[in-house]
């Protein structure tokens, strides 16, 4: 009876695999691709030194301790080996771009044990890490179709399984990047992986290889969700490596290393290019020197300082009398004021915090917000200024204006660097701020100068109201310690 069971079995596969291969050829994750770029930081030496904690896991896929993908998919896996395979695989990559010494999972966990078991405290002997990666699985998701509106995984002798209908990978990790020394939180991110970004096949281990991940790897290999971790993994470094580099001591240089793969995962190109020091010295042969030297300056990127064609807020105070009834004051007092034929809103005394809720105004899509501010010449306090939020008070996407420049900062700590020649301190000073959204990149410009260029978060955006809030810090109005802001507007496509 168990050989006719077997037999039947074997029948009813290679019936499902000839009546499903001109589909499978067919397939998106089978799809003809020529080749793929990776790019991923490269520096000339450590940053520090970093390590990562098994990552939880609390996407719907988690059951328990067991991962469940529903049926006709052959995956078996645990929680743990999810954790620690991808904290393992995160910090096989980091060691790869050589921004950082490692400390591996398993290996501090021992030597924590084995340090505890002679009566010796490791917080007081073992140096720790730099830098600590922790966070949780978010997302998790195998999705199937065709075939009559169902796709299937087969499973096949020795752990391999025929794919038959389309079928993709999904992957969100929340992940915090800590500072071990102080608990600073220097980020705090949603990093996705999808498996349609990459689509070359079963063979793209060269990525970060296939020695790392464990169970994990083992259990996702030669699947969609292989690809969609690989694509996680490397988002997730170039967002570290991008968290901590204003950690780097001056004489480290971060560049970056581009391989390109075949479709069947094979490496075909590597190359790595990092920041040139000082002059390139042009050849002695005259034709060299034609094709080597350098005749201009350096060129940046073009980003447009034009706000989207939709306007959907503005306000200048023009029809403010006394006290503005088109934004809500949240706490302190200010009032509106003229200077140089304009109408502002300006701080009274101490803190002014205010808000205004724009309908569709979503924030996850791109947008720009401008405004004018202005410094009073009195100064008493050198943390006097504005800060600007989108969203909420607190959210990762806002601008902190004091007067004194040095301390400007985009979210937290990201310093936002005097390009346009402003003084130390602001002091009897208009300057124009805007800021603009676009895709997965926030431009900062001040007077009109591109000053900053960063990474955002899109995914954590969704969950923020349309708003722009706004703090304001003046001493006291009465003796000329103020600041003001005016011409605010909000533009989307």
């Amino acid at each position: 009876m168990e050989s006719i069971k077997r037999l039947i079995v074997w029948v009813v596969f290679f019936i499902l695999i000839f009546s499903g291969f001109s589909l499978a050829q067919n397939e998106e994750y089978a799809k003809d691709v020529k080749e793929r770029v990776l790019r991923l930081p490269q520096c000339s030496k450590p940053i520090g030194v970093i390590t990562a904690k098994s990552f939880r896991c609390k996407a719907a896929a988690c059951q328990g301790d067991r991962i469940y993908f529903g049926p006709g998919w052959g995956i078996e896996l645990s929680t743990k080996a999810l954790g620690d395979g991808l904290a393992d695989m995160l910090i096989t990559a980091l060691a790869n771009t050589n921004c950082f010494k490692v400390v591996e999972r398993i290996a501090l966990e021992e030597i924590k044990e084995e340090l505890e078991l002679m009566g010796v405290k490791p917080q007081s002997t073992l140096k720790t890490a730099d830098f600590l990666i922790v966070g949780a699985v978010t997302a998790l998701e195998l999705k199937a179709s065709g075939l009559g509106g169902g796709g299937i995984v087969v499973p096949l002798p020795f752990g391999l399984g025929a794919k038959l209908g389309k079928s993709n990978a999904h992957i969100a990790l929340d992940m915090r990047i800590v500072r071990v020394k102080t608990g600073e939180v220097l980020s705090a991110k949603t990093v996705e992986g999808k498996s349609e970004r990459w689509n070359v096949g079963v063979a793209a281990g060269g990525l970060f290889g296939t020695t790392f991940g464990g169970a994990y790897f083992e259990a996702v290999k030669n699947t969609p969700l292989e690809e969609a971790t690989r694509d996680l993994i490397a988002r997730a470094v170039t967002l570290i490596v991008e968290s901590v580099k204003s950690q780097a001591p001056s004489d480290v240089s971060i560049g970056e290393k581009i391989t390109t793969y075949s479709e069947k995962g094979e490496i075909i190109k590597e190359e790595t290019r990092m920041p040139e020091k000082g002059r390139i010295k042009p050849q002695e042969n005259s034709k060299l020197k034609r094709e080597t030297s350098f005749t201009g300056g350096l060129v940046r990127a073009e980003v447009s300082a034009a706000p989207y064609a939709k306007v959907i807020w503005q306000e200048n105070f023009s029809k403010c009398k006394v006290i503005p009834t088109t934004v809500k004051i949240l706490k302190g007092q200010g009032e509106c004021v003229s200077l140089d034929d304009l109408r502002w809103f300006a701080t009274t005394k101490g803190e002014l915090l205010f808000e205004k809720a724009i309908p569709n105004f979503d924030i996850s899509k791109d947008f720009t917000f401008e405004g004018t501010l202005f410094y009073s010449q009195e100064m008493k306090y050198a943390q006097e200024g504005i800060q600007i939020f989108i969203g909420k008070e607190g959210s990762p996407v806002s601008l902190y204006l004091p007067r004194e420049v040095k301390e400007w900062k985009w979210g937290k700590d990201t310093p936002i660097p005097n390009e346009t020649g402003l003084p130390e301190f602001l002091k009897g000073q208009k300057i124009k701020v805007f800021l603009k959204k676009e895709g997965e990149l926030a431009h900062v410009f001040i007077n009109g100068v591109r000053v900053l260029t960063t990474q955002i978060d899109t995914v954590a955006l969704k969950n923020l109201p349309g708003k722009i809030v706004v703090k304001m810090f003046g001493a006291d109005l009465g003796q000329g310690n103020y600041v003001l802001i005016t011409d605010l507007k909000v533009s989307a496509k």
